[in-house]
């Protein structure tokens, strides 16, 4: 039977499109490209079940609210009461109380047009500047948050440092699976291991890469800068305690975090899951990237290296949502409509949020835009 509506990719932004379209009354067919849905929210089969990449969901945002709504929230779990160890200025030590004292004393409001380091520079001195910059690099995943919109970095690091970052227990595939049951459940086609190789017919929501979705429609618009970012997963034996759930590097744009130590699901009794992030420079390298995430683990937990059961890393581009430079905001991202049947919901897309609640809040535009019931088909008036 035709769908009334084709949704390109089964990541968190195509499952929660497939839900709402479905509650609405929409026949909903899913294609997905790999052979389990969950776009980057995948999480390995055990021993260590790494995400792809870092996560955490933000409780005091408009998708949990939605996720609350449906009865649809995972078990989650808080960050542990240990110690953040922060290298800032080139010292090491516990995160800095004047740190959050001079984030806390900001303005309110910073300015779309001015970049975000010359607004800190009239308000901070320079090395308290540059640790401020450093610490929006932990949500935006960019080497150098400095250059974006004042605006932009600054609305997000008030977001972020609220305290509502949680963690699911199990992964995030727990969540994933919890999506795509319900999505199913209401009578949506979840297709893996199918590729979409030109636009489907009829109403369509493209919840896809900007790369894939530019690559389908051949628009050339559907572009937006992003990150570039090295992740380094780890599987350690729990030989010794380093002190610290989290390892940040405010100079060098590292992320750190013993995810094991909130949820000891994701590595077996007695071993570690680590998952780290290294923002990387244009054309910097993936073994380049390493060594910088070495350095900060050779200083922050002695003995490591010997304790390494497994290992992966990859170089991440244009998966880490949007950023907007100078002058910019979510109004001048591409569109999420692109003309009567066409939508495109990505995290880089024309939609307010942070991080991957952008995609979201895109996909419930792009429903919004082509209609709040279905079009007839020629199945249902044969029906």
């Amino acid at each position: 039977m035709k769908p009334d509506l084709t949704i390109v990719g089964a990541g968190l932004t195509g499952l929660t499109a497939a839900i709402e379209a479905a509650e609405r009354g929409w026949r909903v067919t899913v294609a997905e490209a790999h052979s389990r849905p969950g776009g980057r929210a995948r999480s390995l089969a055990a021993p260590y079940r790494a995400n792809t990449g870092p996560h955490a969901i933000y409780v005091d945002g408009p998708w949990w609210a939605w996720l609350e709504r449906r009865g649809l929230t995972p078990p989650i779990v808080e960050a542990p009461r240990y110690v953040s160890l922060v290298r800032a200025g080139g010292r090491l030590g516990p995160w800095p109380a004047e740190l959050s004292e001079a984030i806390a004393a900001l303005p309110a409001e910073a300015p779309t047009e001015e970049s975000f380091r010359a607004w800190l520079l009239r308000h901070v001195d320079t090395k308290t500047a540059e640790a401020i910059v450093g610490v929006v690099f932990i949500f935006t995943f960019d080497h150098d948050p400095g250059r974006l919109s004042a605006a932009f970095a600054h609305q997000r690091l008030r977001r972020a440092l609220a305290g509502g970052a949680r963690y699911v227990a199990g992964g995030w595939s727990t969540l994933v699976g919890l999506l795509a049951e319900r999505a199913a459940s209401l009578g949506a086609q979840i297709r893996t291991q199918t590729r979409v190789p030109a636009l489907p017919a009829g109403p369509a929501i493209l919840a896809t890469s900007l790369a894939t979705a530019r690559q389908l429609t051949g628009d050339r618009s559907l572009t937006w800068p992003s990150a570039r970012m090295a992740t380094v997963d780890l599987g350690l034996r729990a030989d010794g305690d380093p002190g610290w759930f989290r390892a940040i590097d405010l100079d060098d744009r590292i992320y750190a975090a013993r995810y094991s130590l909130a949820d000891p699901t994701l590595a077996p009794p007695g071993h570690e899951l680590i998952q780290i992030s290294a923002a990387c420079a244009p054309g910097e390298r993936k073994t380049d990237a390493e060594r910088r995430v070495q350095r900060l683990l050779d200083q922050s937990w002695p003995g490591w290296r010997a304790a390494v059961q497994w290992h992966r890393s990859a170089i991440r581009t244009h998966c880490t949502g949007a950023i907007d430079p100078p002058g910019t905001t979510w109004h001048d991202r591409p569109a999420v409509s692109r003309g009567n049947t066409l939508t495109v919901a990505t995290d880089q897309s024309a939609a307010p949020g942070l991080l991957a609640e952008v995609g979201i809040t895109a996909a419930q535009l792009a429903l919004q835009q082509l209609g709040e019931t279905p079009r007839p088909t020629q199945a249902h008036k044969r029906a």
